[in-house]
């Protein structure tokens, strides 16, 4: 009994030894708790997750304080004309009551106002904003965070990336810090700086959920070169031109647009994007741009299995317009190019930035594939010219394949849409979730082949129909769309 006493002691008192020793051995060497919290510093800001569990603070903060006050409101009036409404004129006539008829107007003036946001980003007052906010305004006011209130005169328009630039005249102007969206990664944070609903001054935090984006479908007109910034953080109406920034409170892009199918998905022009095209805008008031005349389109395994091309590289040429630089070249609808101006092309949207950097007047070399064998063209880059949007209202359904519904064009429904061709039926309806619907087919596309056979009306579409009624792989068929044509692989099932 007492050995065993004897030994409870020895044993507390190693212990005691060993804890006073640890306790020497720790304040000696200066050694503080272990966190994983960590400090970062970058553009003056201080991101520390300590100051952060200390203070009750988010790193967003610092953000905001630096960032918000160069964010502006950005106010416009348009005036728009609508010609006056018949029916109420003839309800007029009928009844004695109507005017003059040389008095009458044939239109009607309206002042549509408009509120979005913008971002000083030079000390001279210089504002990036989207084309959409301020196009065909006739008035624009900007104001600033600290209540200033400025005109605005716009520097230049870029409706194929959706950019502008606009200026105003002031003293100790703030102004924001421009980032590297080309080095942005996903997962990484994302602030969405703006005035969304009019709600002025409003910070949404997420993070950038994908890179890249193309081929958007966004209302009111997509731009024609897109690289979009994808994000959770909140983007609402009127933010739209605000500032995309990271955790630094650098500006890595340009509020956009967001996707009404679903919540939490917006989109932002990535700023090394803008601020090219905000050079050009500066120095020339416009983007000069190289043209080559085709419509590219992106080979799927569908279209390629349709059409019975060996691989999905490169873009399928879908119509050439006539006098311009493919023309002179010789290209033709359904070549396959593989490479332009030496450089290799792996889709539809890389292309288009190919070909637009190219300077008009020169002179370069195109590789395609015609009929499976390989030829290389010359073409000569023109200018591109302006681009318009065409929007198209879905009359009521007649004939369905597919999930197609389609009429000849001599319906009062073509008759309605002024369509100039005289050959192939015309789509009025899509089926949602139907096999054309699946292939992109909209109301007002026109087919004009399917397969091999080509289709001048109704009857030869449902001879066609008949025809491959049963095929199981993917069938190409070639629609116009406005002045274009293109292919489309519709796969049944």
């Amino acid at each position: 009994m007492r050995g065993f006493s004897t030994w409870i002691v020895g044993g507390v008192s190693l212990v005691l030894i060993g804890v006073l020793g640890g306790v020497i051995i720790t304040t000696s060497s200066n050694l503080a708790p272990v966190s994983s919290a960590q400090e970062v510093r970058s553009g003056g800001l201080n991101v520390s997750g300590v100051a952060t569990a200390a203070f009750g603070e988010s790193p967003f903060v610092a953000v905001a304080d630096e960032v918000m006050p160069a964010v502006v409101s950005v106010d416009t009036r348009r005036t728009i004309r609508r010609g006056v409404d018949p029916f109420n004129d003839m309800f007029r006539r009928f009844f004695g009551d109507a005017p003059d008829e040389d008095s009458e107007p044939r239109y009607r003036e309206y002042e549509v106002p408009g509120s979005a946001s913008g971002f000083i980003f030079d000390r001279s007052g210089y504002i990036l904003t989207n084309n959409h906010v301020v196009a065909g305004a006739d008035e624009i006011t900007v104001t600033l965070h600290d209540g200033r209130e400025f005109s605005a005169v716009v520097v230049g328009e870029d409706p194929s990336t959706d950019i502008a630039v606009i200026k105003i005249e002031g003293n100790d102007l703030p102004f924001v810090r421009l980032g590297d969206s080309d080095k942005i990664r996903v997962g990484s944070w994302a602030i969405a700086i703006g005035n969304p609903l009019d709600l002025e001054g409003t910070v949404t935090v997420g993070v950038v959920s994908a890179v890249g984006r193309v081929d958007l479908r966004i209302s009111g007109g997509a731009p024609i070169y897109q690289d979009f910034i994808q994000t959770d953080a909140s983007i609402n109406f009127g933010n739209s031109g605000g500032p995309l920034c990271n955790v630094k409170g650098e500006v890595i892009g340009i509020n956009a647009a967001t996707n009404a199918a679903a919540e939490g998905i917006g989109f932002a022009i990535p700023i090394n994007l803008a601020s090219e095209v905000a050079d050009a805008l500066m120095a020339e008031g416009k983007v000069v741009r190289g043209y080559l005349g085709i419509v590219p389109q992106d080979i799927t395994n569908d279209l390629a299995e349709a059409t019975g091309i060996e691989s999905t590289d490169g873009v399928l040429v879908a119509s050439v317009e006539p006098g311009t630089p493919a023309a002179d070249a010789g290209l033709l609808a359904g070549d396959v190019v593989k490479s332009f101006a030496g450089v290799a092309i792996d889709g539809a949207a890389q292309f288009r930035r190919v070909v637009a950097d190219v300077e008009p007047g020169k002179r370069v070399e195109v590789e395609i594939i015609r009929a499976g064998r390989t030829k290389t063209l010359t073409a000569k880059l023109a200018e591109r010219p302006g681009e318009e949007t065409v929007s198209i209202e879905e009359p009521v359904a007649e004939e369905t394949w597919f999930g197609l519904d389609v009429v000849d064009l001599d319906d009062p429904a073509a008759r309605q849409l002024g369509i100039e061709i005289d050959h192939g039926a015309l789509i009025i309806g899509v089926e949602r979730g139907s096999a054309g619907d699946r292939a992109g087919l909209e109301a007002g596309d026109i087919v004009v082949r399917i397969g091999n056979t080509d289709i001048k009306d109704v009857k030869e579409y449902r001879e066609a129909m008949a025809k491959y009624e049963g095929v199981e792989k993917a069938l190409a068929l070639m629609v116009q769309r406005g002045a274009h044509t293109y292919f489309v692989a519709v796969k049944p099932g």
